[in-house]
């Protein structure tokens, strides 16, 4: 499905002083004709809250620090609790393959690994967008 404006709030851990990889995709995803917020947070429900507030279509995470597991397990419930169960998931960064599919357990629609060729998470979300629901 797609849709015409979309809305991302990109999150990034307060504590992570890797800024490189959320910059690209925050670039990526505006040349894509996407709004991106981008948020620094110290808690998942943080995350949930500023989804509300900005009424995004997705909440994308950049890990770069590890966590990544305790985040998704944070974060999707305290986004079903504010009747976001149609926002699109995704997390990329420094998270380990071994982790993509118990993350999609938890909720998280698709995880990146760094260094996708540009357009791979702005084409993801497009098709994505407006179809998603948190299990």
């Amino acid at each position: 499905m797609s849709k015409e404006h979309i809305k991302v709030l990109l999150a990034k851990k307060k504590i992570d002083v890797h800024g490189r990889g959320s910059k690209l995709i925050a670039r990526e995803l505006r040349d894509a004709g996407m709004e991106v917020v981008y948020f620094r947070f110290g808690v998942p429900e943080e995350i949930a809250e500023a989804a509300l507030q900005e009424d995004v279509d997705v909440v994308a995470v950049s890990i770069m620090t590890s966590g990544q597991t305790q985040i998704a397990r944070a974060l999707i419930p305290a986004l079903k609790e504010r009747g976001m169960d149609q926002v699109l998931v995704i997390m990329g960064g420094i998270i380990p393959e071994v982790d993509f599919e118990p993350l999609q357990d938890l909720g998280v629609h698709r995880s990146f690994p760094p260094g996708l060729p540009g357009g791979v998470v702005a084409e993801y979300i497009r098709e994505n967008v407006g179809t998603a629901t948190l299990a």
